[in-house]
């Protein structure tokens, strides 16, 4: 099976190692904004790179960043050659935690997926299984990770606690009956 090599792209690794903390999807209040002087406007694989980290696998979520941390996630297992994705019973999620100052991989999470999993095509082809960006609060870090739940997880890679969302298809709990 053809493997596909994410490196993190090196404009952002300089970013994530000199940015102040990025807790979620466009960082702090969802602005996409970063305040931060002297960030790096040009790249090139010898320029301005801070440092590069081979990951499990493909994703493209975007990371985080919590104090001297980086967030991340990225999937495995299968999906991850369009002509031969695999058998999807080796789906795996990860979430990884590198460190930000020298990329090295601090720990790293894996979640197997519940299945039947969405089959590799239409989005999924452009995305794959790892779309969904982590979120922090400083004390957790939360993923979403499809069907297979929501689960929250200290800085410090331990496991909160795990929910599993609703069934497709099933009427919300507590929501109007308006249909938008």
């Amino acid at each position: 099976m053809k493997q596909r090599l994410f490196l993190m792209p090196p404009i952002l690794a300089a970013f994530l190692a000199l940015a102040a903390d990025w807790p979620q999807y466009r960082g702090p209040g969802g602005l996409g904004i970063a305040l931060d002087k002297g960030l790096p406007v040009t790249w090139s694989a010898d320029t301005n790179l801070a440092w590069q980290t081979k990951l499990p696998g493909p994703g493209s979520s975007c990371p985080i960043v919590v104090g001297n941390k980086i967030l991340l996630t990225c999937f495995s297992g299968y999906g991850l050659d369009l002509k031969n994705p695999g058998d999807m019973k080796n789906l795996k999620r990860h979430l990884v935690c590198l460190d930000r100052a020298r990329g090295k991989v601090l720990w790293t999470r894996e979640v197997a997926a519940v299945l039947p999993e969405a089959r590799y095509d239409d989005q999924l082809l452009l995305h794959g299984y790892a779309t969904s960006t982590p979120a922090s609060d400083g004390k957790n870090v939360y993923v979403f990770f499809g069907i297979s739940g929501v689960l929250a997880f200290d800085l410090e890679g331990k496991q909160a606690w795990a929910r599993k969302p609703m069934a497709m298809g099933a009427p919300p709990r507590r929501c109007c009956t308006r249909i938008w």
